[in-house]
């Protein structure tokens, strides 16, 4: 049904509207029509309506550039800071994107948007911001402040003055707070130290990393050659870590999330076929653990007790695999470990396992002979299995992290179904070989 607003209502809908945050404005027009969404981008601040869009998903995005006429398009696509830009190219069908960059985006604007497009995806470059204010080491505080003020760029961009050389090598920063404090300095004089920088073509986790080693509100960003190329603010930082967040923890439970659509509107067929490629993986080399029982079907057959701890046996090392990995993956992401540490890592888990296995194996042999009325070999191989099975997890799950970050593969990956099947299949190795030593048959 068609609404109509008289003025007041109009008047007091723009008041509201304009005092929001970007981001509840966006989630608020998830539930709109597109002719709701528009009328409210016309209430809008330019500047908050290019926030508000940049916030919006891709559908929206689409319908609202399909929907508003050229001259509302290119003030919005103006308004958009050129990282949000970026973003929303990303986003749209290849037509959508040749009519903004052929009619709304000119000039040498152009160039720096094509120059980003041209990053790889999930590359620093490909997020990072070309809008900062930088200033040579020699030059003076109290110019760089009539350039501040002079400037157009958004007062969170100007909390840091960037200080190069001559060569516009990066030095370090000055807070725009010193510059108030001492006009009568250079910047060299107050020059804060560079903690760390990115290159252009480093994966946008290194962002996280940084910000989070350093406690950065921007992260410079530079060629090989160290000259500064762009930032990348902290608010970027933190979306890249949800977005990491959320790609580790399905790699560690085996879902290829291939989607940006939430739960509830994604549909039951696309959510299952996320979830079935690690499922039948899992399912295919699984067969080797089916191989293993048919080989020791006699050692079963005439000891029937032993597949009563199989289950057991599997999950405890499983566990104490992934426990192993989800450390030493936390570890790596903290750039507290590396692959040139995998001795250490080695030797660490092992006597970790040992003492937790031992641990075990006095609980679990306590109840084996409380509940249990089975021998005492029984008992000595369950026990002597799991030690042997807990240590050997948790040195495979502390290493294969650290290999696969050495191959360049995402070190989640291991921490899930591959530990869990690898584990499986030497726990009924090690159980079987033992209860063939120790069980006289």
């Amino acid at each position: 049904m068609k609404r109509n607003y008289d003025i007041d209502e109009i008047n007091s809908l723009k008041s509201e509207i304009n005092h929001m945050d970007p981001v509840d404005l966006a989630e608020s027009f998830d539930e709109m029509s597109v002719k709701e969404i528009m009328l409210r981008f016309k209430l809008l601040d330019k500047d908050l309506a290019a926030d508000t869009f940049a916030e919006m998903d891709r559908d929206k995005k689409r319908e609202i550039i399909e929907r508003f006429s050229d001259d509302d398009v290119e003030e919005l696509i103006t308004e958009l800071d050129e990282d949000e830009l970026v973003d929303t190219l990303q986003e749209l069908p290849a037509n959508m994107v040749r009519r903004v960059m052929d009619e709304f985006v000119v000039g040498d604007r152009r160039k720096v948007i094509n120059r980003l497009l041209g990053y790889p995806k999930d590359s620093v470059g490909s997020i990072m911001t070309v809008e900062f204010l930088s200033a040579k080491a020699g030059s003076n505080c109290e110019t760089v402040l009539k350039r501040v003020i002079a400037s157009d760029l958004d007062a969170d961009k100007l909390e840091q003055i960037w200080v190069t050389d001559k060569s516009l090598v990066l030095l370090g920063y000055v807070y725009l707070a010193d510059i108030l404090r001492s006009p009568d300095k250079t910047m060299e004089d107050i020059l804060e130290p560079l903690p760390g920088s990115i290159e252009a073509t480093d994966d946008q986790e290194i962002v996280a990393k940084i910000a989070y080693r350093y406690d950065l509100s921007e992260i410079p960003v530079t060629d090989s050659e160290g000259r500064l190329l762009g930032i990348v603010p902290v608010e970027d930082a933190i979306d890249i870590m949800h977005e990491e967040y959320e790609e580790d923890l399905s790699n560690i439970h085996g879902v290829q999330d291939t989607s940006d659509e939430d739960y509830l509107e994604r549909s039951c067929f696309a959510i299952a076929k996320d979830r079935t490629t690690w499922l039948i993986i899992c399912l295919i080399t699984a067969t080797m653990t089916g191989f293993i029982i048919q080989r020791y079907e006699s050692l079963l057959a005439s000891s029937v007790a032993l597949a009563a701890y199989i289950p057991m046996l599997m999950d405890s090392g499983g566990n104490a695999g992934t426990q192993s990995s989800t450390t030493v993956i936390r570890a790596l992401y903290t750039g507290k470990v590396h692959f040139k540490n995998i001795f250490a890592v080695m030797s660490k888990e092992l006597k970790v396992g040992l003492i937790t296995g031992s641990i075990l194996v006095v609980v679990n042999f306590i109840r084996m002979t409380i509940i249990g009325a089975h021998g005492l070999s029984i008992s000595l191989t369950v026990s002597a299995t799991l030690l042997l099975t807990v240590t050997l997890s948790k040195i495979i799950g502390g290493i294969l992290p650290l290999i696969a970050d050495k191959v360049h593969v995402d070190p989640t990956v291991m921490a899930g179904p591959i530990i869990t099947t690898l584990v499986d299949t030497f726990a009924l190795l090690i159980y079987f070989e033992v209860a063939t030593h120790l069980i006289n048959l």
